[in-house]
């Protein structure tokens, strides 16, 4: 088929442990995900952060949802109603 040989792959480009590792120049920036995030690891690291960015797209979507005046929220009567518990 189509392998390829590991010594043909540029240095930062070798399999390792399995997995094609990324370039160097990338691994600095790993580095602040994984502080920002506090995840250890790249795959921890990488699944937070897609999970964090659709969760601010969910957010920019639902702000701009309110912003265009398509939605109303309650008011301080409705959202006391809403608090009260139930029987």
């Amino acid at each position: 088929a189509n392998a390829v040989e590991p010594a043909a792959l540029p240095q930062s480009r070798q399999r390792r442990r399995g997995r094609v590792v990324g370039t160097d120049h990338e691994q600095p920036l790993v580095a602040v995900a994984e502080s920002a995030l506090g995840t250890k690891g790249i795959k921890q690291t990488i699944d937070v952060a897609l999970r964090e960015a659709a969760r601010q797209a969910a957010l920019r979507r639902g702000a701009a949802y309110l912003a265009e005046g398509r939605q109303q929220l309650p008011d301080p009567l409705e959202w006391a109603a809403a608090r009260d518990p139930r029987v």
